[in-house]
């Protein structure tokens, strides 16, 4: 019926169902795999065209599946029936007790896909990882892989890397050893790697010649990067990472970002800054970072040696346009060091590119506040805006407007700068 709201006034033509095969597929590429499948009832012309499409997105909750035997069924007709190559074959199982009962399924299915090239895949199995068929690492042609609950501890020994893959994400993933650095170090053309999970790493190596953009939430005791090309960086430690851990390594911060010769953007959170910080911090790095333009940081005001990170990487950043600190007292670890920004370091530190200043966290100390703003306005010189926190919605009216008018009291080296709460 669907195909017949484009026949031609009077002409009895179906203009749609006259189209060229290839345009039909194109056509049906468009639209959610669902209504794809159901245009085969529409004539016999329609049939076998969705057999043709390029990507099967596969949602087990947008499909409707209600059993592990409908979900098996269904990724079998749509696997088997599909007659050209697969560029994107991408799986989301919501229902947690089906997880576990397509393994052996899981195995046919990757062996089918590896008969018809595919070029990205997506696993999305939840949360407890579950072990993934060896032979996803037999997939020639693969340039993008994404699992989401999954367990890599089957390598097989023989296995070189993907030649073509330029994406890799883990998340919620499962590893023994040194898999993940063996993978990622397989990959010649990686431009882009996201790590997320919960199991400790005792030492963790990304060694990627071409990477360009790192994004890591992780819990390990060591790190290290040998990434020239690194241009994003976002790092966080987990929850789990316990404080009494200590690096073996001294001068972290100096260790790792002499690796990043490149970085423009680095993005960096308080457990992994705590990291940084371990093992002693020097005013100012060896070597500039002097591409970086865009620094944000989240540190705990209670620990000198946080403020000591983010002045080290102010002093060694020429370029910096751009921060984003957060501000936090997260847990309660004593009385913030309100001081340290005056101290002679924090005086001598010029900020000759920054424009824009953003402040964020739940820290309500006022005074470290004022401390930080007062650092900032004296130090940029083409300062345009230090935008943060409305304090009236926070402390009160009266209080809010006492603590804006002592900031715009403060001295600033630049006639643009402005202060903005929102």
């Amino acid at each position: 019926m669907a195909a017949r709201r484009f026949q031609a006034s009077g002409s009895g033509i179906d203009f749609l169902s006259n189209l060229p095969e290839p345009v039909k597929v194109k056509i049906l590429a468009l639209v959610p795999l669902k209504e794809a499948v159901r245009t085969s009832v529409l004539s016999k012309r329609w049939r076998q065209t969705w057999f043709g499409i390029p990507s099967l997105i596969i949602h087990e909750e947008e499909l409707g599946v209600q059993s592990l035997t409908e979900l098996i069924e269904l990724v079998d007709h749509l696997l088997f029936s599909h007659t050209d190559s697969i560029d994107k074959f991408e799986l989301v199982v919501a229902e947690r007790r089906h997880r576990f009962s397509i393994e052996e399924d899981l195995d046919v299915w990757i062996n089918t896909l590896l008969r018809k090239h595919v070029h990205e895949l997506v696993l999305n199995l939840g949360y407890a990882p579950l072990d993934i068929p060896s032979r996803i690492f037999s997939l020639p042609d693969l340039e993008a892989l994404h699992l989401r609950g999954c367990k890599i501890n089957n390598m097989p020994k023989n296995f070189h890397g993907f030649k073509w893959v330029h994406t890799l994400k883990f998340e919620n993933i499962g590893h023994e050893g040194t898999e993940i650095e063996r993978l990622v170090s397989g990959c010649p053309l990686l431009t882009h790697f996201l790590l997320v999970t919960d199991q400790m790493f005792d030492d963790l190596t990304i060694r990627s010649p071409n990477l360009l953009e790192l994004k890591i939430i992780a819990e390990f005791k060591e790190l290290h990067l040998e990434t020239p090309k690194l241009v994003t960086l976002f790092a966080s430690l987990t929850e789990g990472f316990l404080s009494e851990v200590q690096s073996k390594y001294k001068n972290n911060i100096s260790r790792l970002m002499c690796y990043l010769p490149e970085i423009q953007k680095l993005h960096m959170y308080w457990n992994f800054v705590r990291y940084l910080g371990s093992g002693g911090v020097p005013a100012q790095l060896p070597v500039n970072i002097s591409y970086l333009t865009e620094l944000v940081i989240e540190i705990d005001c209670a620990f000198s040696e946080h403020i000591d990170v983010v002045l080290c990487l102010l002093r060694s950043a020429p370029k910096l346009r751009n921060l984003y600190i957060e501000l936090n007292n997260e847990e309660n670890n004593g009385p913030p060091y309100t001081s340290h920004w005056e101290e002679a370091g924090a005086i001598e530190c010029q900020l000759n590119q920054l424009q824009t200043v953003k402040i964020g966290g739940e820290l309500l100390d006022l005074h470290c506040i004022v401390a930080f703003v007062k650092f900032v306005l004296r130090s940029a010189p083409i300062l345009e805006e230090v935008r943060m926190k409305n304090i009236a919605e926070i402390e009160g009216m009266h209080v809010g407007t006492k603590f804006l008018l002592e900031l715009l009291k403060l001295p600033r080296l630049s006639n643009k700068a402005v202060i903005n709460m929102i």
